[in-house]
């Protein structure tokens, strides 16, 4: 039997291809790691001071999870998508919010709807305050913690899936949005209501229409919509 100090290298290595993966997911995200932008392996070891084993290892898991393309004999560039790729992401956004407001309607917890009301409390304080980052953060906390709510193990990991894209698409939470923040957050004091008022199909209707940006259709006098 192998000493099991000899696994220890490698888990060491693993690791910290882990931190790559998760430093370089969250530039992109963020958008410090524009669309388009090429990824050099060779330079990213260096500047992190690492080989390029690890940071190889980063790129192959950024590639599978569709945030990173890989171009042979190019190399490998942060995602970009096309306008068919965009209007499937709108699609899939809304289709996914719809079933979690479906689905969540009447049934969330003391816990978790005081945590989605301190969220657009949050939001409504962001606004007001022109902290348009951590307002956008709070959106996506906001959106997530209602997947969540809705009990279907399914959906969050759908939401995994696209949130990369709804970020760098600014499908949800448009850093570039010139309207009313505060109306925005009135908006997820709707979405909150409708939850709270246990109607499971005015619930996805709500929702369907706050993630295909036609809320502001049903609200009079409201701006174009941040997501």
């Amino acid at each position: 039997m192998p000493d099991a100090l000899d696994a220890v290298p490698e888990i060491r290595r693993g690791l910290l291809s882990d931190q790559i993966y998760d430093l370089l997911k969250q530039m992109i995200k963020g958008g410090t790691l524009a669309p388009g932008e090429q990824l050099v392996e060779s330079g990213l070891a260096k500047k992190l001071q690492v080989s390029q084993a690890p940071v190889r290892e980063a790129l192959k898991r950024l590639t599978h999870d569709g945030l990173v393309s890989h171009v042979r004999h190019q190399g490998s560039f942060v995602a970009t998508y096309s306008d068919e790729e965009i209007e499937q992401a709108r699609v899939a956004r809304a289709e996914l919010e719809t079933l979690a407001g479906r689905l969540t309607a009447g049934r969330l917890s003391t816990e978790t709807r005081e945590h989605l009301a301190g969220l657009v409390a949050q939001m409504h304080d962001a606004a007001e305050a022109r902290e348009l980052g951590r307002f956008r953060e709070l959106d996506f906390t906001f959106h997530r913690a209602v997947i969540e709510a809705s009990r279907n193990v399914y959906l969050p990991r759908m939401w995994d899936i696209i949130e990369p894209s709804l970020r760098s698409l600014h499908l949800l939470g448009d850093p570039d949005f010139v309207g009313d923040w505060g109306m925005v957050a009135d908006w997820h004091d709707e979405l909150l209501a409708v939850l709270d008022a246990g109607d499971p199909d005015a619930a996805a209707a709500l929702f369907r229409a706050h993630a295909a940006g036609t809320l502001r259709d049903m609200v009079a006098g409201s701006p174009d919509s941040a997501d």
